[in-house]
């Protein structure tokens, strides 16, 4: 089966920059005695430069920390693994509001802005729950996998009624910052599908991977006419904001685009892979 692409994915693979790793020498002095001020005992430490920042990972009493600073030594961010007898009460008590009982499959304590958080994942019968939650207990993000039973009967009808029968793959449900989302994966007709729902189970996205031949003619048409002699590799649909993108995974030799189109056949976006 192949895998859906999607619009964030590509722009992230193709666009952003990529952490480059370095030598703990060719660290700036004053980030790295910045470090070494604070972490004397640390172990395990491996460097990296991205977007003129220093990321360093490293192992302090058995365990994993995670550290952005920029080039002045300034610590921005900050994630270390936790036990989980480390978690605040506070935190314990909002997962116990949503979830009586769990086993906790990893804890980390964020740091970043001044501000401190928590990040807990659980397993609550064979489905992954996950939770961010700020030191005064405030539910920050909450996302749990669902169970087909689970999914509002609702949703299920309407992507029955517009699109066909889903075999679903995998379902979950987002609360972010009160804001609640459903995140729907599945076949359909063996195509990928995605789709998107809100709160009061209105689709807000759909994504679907496609054959070549289901192109409108004239997003087809552009394509041959700009990229002659290109091979169209892979083709996904986005529909959201009652719009519709067709991202298009093209090749030639050794040369790889992805380009976007409406559906009048106007490029939207190029990204040179």
């Amino acid at each position: 089966m192949k895998k859906l692409s999607v619009l964030f994915a590509l722009i992230l693979i193709s666009l952003f920059v990529h952490a480059q790793e370095i030598q703990q020498r060719n660290v700036p002095a004053v980030v790295l005695n910045s470090f070494q001020l604070k972490y004397p005992n640390a172990t395990d430490i491996n460097w990296k430069l991205e977007k003129g920042n220093y990321n360093v990972s490293f192992e302090t009493n058995n365990k994993d920390n995670d550290l952005v600073m920029n080039d002045k030594g300034i610590f921005l961010r900050q994630v270390r693994d936790l036990y989980a007898s480390e978690i605040p009460k506070v935190v314990l008590e909002t997962i116990n509001s949503k979830i009586p009982f769990f086993d906790v499959r990893n804890a980390d304590r964020l740091e970043e802005g001044g501000k401190i958080s928590y990040r807990i994942n659980l397993e609550v019968d064979d489905k992954k729950t996950y939770f961010v939650i700020d030191d005064t207990g405030k539910l920050v993000k909450y996302t749990k996998e669902l169970k087909v039973s689970e999914v509002p009967p609702q949703i299920i009808t309407q992507i029955k009624t517009k699109y066909g029968l889903l075999d679903m793959d995998n379902a979950v449900l987002t609360e972010d910052n009160g804001t609640i989302t459903y995140q729907i994966k599945g076949e359909i007709n063996d195509r990928d599908h995605r789709f998107a729902f809100n709160n009061k189970v209105i689709i807000i996205k759909h994504e679907q991977n496609l054959r070549s031949s289901e192109l409108p003619v004239q997003v087809l048409n552009a394509a041959k006419t700009t990229y002659n002699g290109y091979e169209i590799r892979d083709v996904n649909l986005l529909e959201q904001d009652g719009r519709i993108i067709y991202f298009l995974n093209m090749r030639k030799s050794n040369e790889k685009i992805v380009a976007a189109y409406n559906a009048d056949g106007k490029i939207v976006e190029v990204i040179n892979k």
